[in-house]
């Protein structure tokens, strides 16, 4: 497992949103077949898992090293 600190989580984060509503324009705009809907919710829903994770990892309180 990586360590990985608050800053470089927040920008997976911020990533993984992005990535997230690029999915789901592309349900909302365009003409897919049943298989790449489903495709593309099965990979939203995975992100969305992973964004989850991230914001409780994030919410941990992180000890100050000075």
């Amino acid at each position: 497992m990586m360590n990985l600190s608050p800053k470089a989580m927040r920008s997976i984060a911020e990533a993984l949103e992005f990535r997230i509503a690029a999915y789901q324009n592309q349900l909302d705009s365009e003409e897919l077949s049943e298989d790449e809907a489903s495709d593309l919710t099965n990979d939203s829903m995975f992100l969305e898992s992973l964004l989850q994770d991230l914001r409780k990892a994030l919410a941990v309180p992180v000890a100050q090293v000075f």
